[in-house]
């Protein structure tokens, strides 16, 4: 069962802002009210890159965050809600209210540091830069799980302002009632302001990404291709990127997503893709074409394509 809600042809792609209050390039992405999924619309102050990828095991997407990041998230934790699921969250510690976004005074990728919930008094007030990260995730029937994360920084380097949403149709995860509780809606203005887009972005022949781990494969952008917002943090903690990438010359999705994979795994696997991982699949009448591959000691690469646009997911072992 795939959740997408209207045929990824139709989602209307255009520069956009959030009242233009960011002095960068205009992303480029689905405005706000286009489907994500059957259930999640694009909140403001965000767009989507590209478009859903629907696979046969459920729907990604990623949002760059481009307006005030606590609304958009607020928004779509209430969409959550609306659609008849409870909003969940980490929250291990009974004394302490909880809370779905944290405010934290970290630099990335190593992300150490000290985190307040939103809205704390702890909060520094000074000009040093600051983080946002935001979290719920929500269970259904039939093993169906959602995941909606966001991540924006006030540092320029690495360039971080995005939502990542994962449905997934069949989890083998479930509620851990003893570390969760339902996710408050956030409120308030944001203590943490997105960065500029940039306007420099790699073009066919630079390295997109962080290079492959250990060997410092780096991995380049593919001539016909073009990168539509800056690479993304992975959800692994061992480094790689995710990034969304789109064909200029008209490819197609399958012969699209068997470049990537060459050029993402060729140098760092000596495996072929498992068994049933490579699957092509048809939503609302666009093709999406999923490839994983994973080696011994080389991570996992996961490369989903749908109409014109690929979503690369590197993940350094």
């Amino acid at each position: 069962m795939c959740r997408v809600a209207a045929p990824l042809g139709l989602l209307l792609l255009t520069g956009c802002g959030d009242d233009g209050d960011s002095d960068g390039s205009a992303p480029t992405g689905a405005p706000p009210g286009s489907p994500i999924t059957a259930d999640l619309t694009v909140p403001r102050g965000a767009v989507l890159l590209g478009g859903p990828f629907p696979h046969e095991g459920g729907t990604e997407a990623l949002l760059l965050v481009d307006g005030d990041p606590v609304a958009a998230f607020a928004d779509l934790v209430d969409q959550v809600r609306a659609a008849g699921l409870e909003p969940l969250t980490y929250h291990p510690d009974d004394d302490a209210e909880p809370s779905a976004c944290l405010v934290a005074d970290v630099e990335y990728p190593e992300a150490t540091g000290e985190r307040w919930p939103l809205g704390s008094d702890d909060v520094p007030s000074g000009d040093d830069p600051l983080a946002l990260e935001c979290e719920t995730h929500a269970f259904g029937p039939d093993g169906y799980r959602l995941d909606v994360k966001l991540l924006v920084s006030e540092r320029a380097d690495p360039y971080l302002s995005f939502v990542r949403i994962a449905e997934v149709e069949d989890s083998p995860s479930s509620p851990l009632p003893d570390l969760e509780t339902e996710a408050p809606t956030p409120e308030g203005d944001s203590p943490v302001t997105p960065p500029p887009v940039p306007d420099d972005l790699p073009g066919p022949g630079d390295p997109i990404g962080a290079p492959f781990a250990p060997s410092g494969e780096e991995h380049l952008l593919l001539n016909g291709y073009e990168l539509l917002a800056p690479p993304v943090l992975p959800a692994c903690a061992t480094g790689g990127f995710v990034a969304v990438v789109r064909g200029t010359e008209g490819q197609r999705t399958g012969d699209a997503v068997s470049a990537w994979v060459e050029q993402l795994g060729l140098e760092s696997f000596a495996e072929v893709p498992a068994v049933d991982s490579d699957v092509t699949t048809t939503h609302d009448g666009v093709q999406s074409r999923r490839v994983v591959l994973s080696g011994p000691g080389a991570g996992t690469v996961t490369v989903t394509g749908a109409g014109e646009y690929v979503l690369l997911d590197r993940c350094n072992d």
